[in-house]
């Protein structure tokens, strides 16, 4: 597994899509496509503040992240914490459900995933993340 630093550069990047452009969710055979195998990296804000994650769905239905915050503490400070995590995954009824083992337990659900131009997905359910989902070197 690659761990790739500067996640919240990418995540600045992706923050000037508008929401308007993740209109299609995908489902059946075009999820199971894009989500086996496939790495997503995404933002959004949780109760650690603002998150960077990098989820590999691998194929025997494990799940690894790799994952990021940072938040305001004061005028003059910021918390950052980093950590990895595993679990697993499976897609039901047109979702993909993610159930985590160590401190992404909060992200545990299920998740719709809509697909926006190119590699850029939303993904909807206990958390709305914005980011990336293509397949895993």
């Amino acid at each position: 597994m690659r761990i790739v630093r500067p996640i919240v550069l990418a995540a600045a990047s992706l923050a000037a899509l508008p929401p308007a452009l993740h209109a299609a969710p995908l489902f059946g055979a075009q999820l199971a496509q894009r989500i086996v195998n496939g790495e997503f990296r995404g933002y959004t804000h949780t109760r650690r503040g603002f998150e960077n994650q990098i989820w590999h769905f691998l194929p025997d239905g494990r799940i690894r992240a790799v994952a990021e915050s940072s938040r305001i503490i004061s005028l003059h400070g910021h918390h950052h914490e980093q950590w990895q995590d595993i679990g697993a995954w499976r897609l039901a009824a047109g979702r993909v459900c993610v159930s985590f083992q160590g401190p992404n337990r909060n992200l545990d659900g299920c998740y719709t995933v809509s697909a926006g131009p190119g590699k850029q997905v939303r993904l909807i359910g206990p958390y709305t993340w914005e980011g990336t989902l293509e397949p895993h070197d």
